[in-house]
């Protein structure tokens, strides 16, 4: 116990008081507006005078929205601090491919309360724009969220979990099933997707009879209403995450500047890219035709 206390000492030394840090949120929300102008902040307490919610949106990712496609993966991530809690992130991939973080906030809980307060602040950040959606996991307060905020946009299941809801249905995991329920997703033609279905029913009646019911424009490419492209997975959700795995551990105000950093980081290495850059597409995209033209 005693040892316990010391090394409870030592990190409150180091990373600072994590309830003082809750009183610090509102001055450096303020400071980020002040400071980078465009940045959407906001604040909010329970009528007890409580720790609620923040939200942050940096002016870089505010103005970088208007240059990718719009998608939106979004994801929750437990802290791991004292008081824990839950920060909620969303995400895009910019026009190189790479990922851009576009809204943060810290709240009590992912439930629906906090989403939608989450999703409320985010449309006042980014407004919407045509064929707009989003990709997440199957968790129901995003979903009643965006369904609440953003009626008229598409909101897509995350792919892979899908496939590990269809595991606990069946319980048979195969590398024949697998490949083929990734291959169905990712297909680019309906015909080439109902020829896929036909061997999945194959094998098994109950997984057709599963995806069916998950609705295929939830989860397959080629029965999109919208153009994802790529983004069948919440993978960049769980890239941010594991990125601000040390800043999860941080008080409150540590683990806003933490995020703050990362962004900033992540942005000015992009931009050198970018500099450097000499053909019309980035090194990435650039690569892959190249690939492409040698099969």
């Amino acid at each position: 116990m005693q040892a316990w206390r010391g090394k409870a000492k030592a990190i409150k030394t180091l990373r600072g008081d994590p309830a003082e840090s809750y009183g610090k949120i509102p001055m450096y929300l303020y400071i980020l507006e002040t400071t980078y102008l465009g940045t959407v902040v906001k604040y909010k307490k329970t009528d007890e005078n409580h720790f609620l919610y923040s939200f942050v949106a940096l002016d870089a990712s505010i103005r970088g929205w208007d240059y990718c496609r719009p998608i939106v993966v979004v994801d929750g991530t437990h802290l791991k601090s004292t008081y824990e809690g839950t920060m909620l992130i969303a995400s895009t991939l910019d026009p190189g491919g790479h990922i851009l973080p576009l809204a943060y906030a810290i709240a009590d809980s992912e439930y629906d309360n906090s989403w939608l307060w989450f999703f409320e602040i985010f449309k006042t950040a980014f407004g919407d724009r045509d064929d707009m959606c989003f990709v997440s996991d199957r968790n129901k307060s995003i979903w009643n969220a965006t369904a609440s905020v953003y009626p008229e946009f598409r909101h897509y299941a995350c792919i892979y979990h899908l496939w590990t809801n269809l595991l606990r249905k069946t319980h048979r995991d195969t590398l024949e099933v697998r490949e083929l329920f990734f291959s169905l997703a990712k297909a680019y033609t309906v015909q080439e997707f109902d020829e896929l279905m036909e061997q999945m029913d194959q094998i098994n009646p109950r997984y057709h009879a599963y995806l069916e019911k998950a609705n295929y424009e939830k989860w397959s490419r080629c029965h999109s209403l919208v153009k994802r492209t790529w983004t069948l997975t919440n993978n960049i959700a769980e890239s941010v995450n594991n990125a601000i795995l040390v800043g999860r551990r941080l008080p409150v105000v540590s683990l806003l500047e933490y995020m703050r950093k990362t962004i900033e980081s992540w942005n000015e290495k992009q931009n050198e890219e970018g500099r450097k850059t000499t053909t019309i597409l980035t090194n990435k995209y650039n690569e892959m035709l190249e690939d492409n033209n040698k099969m």
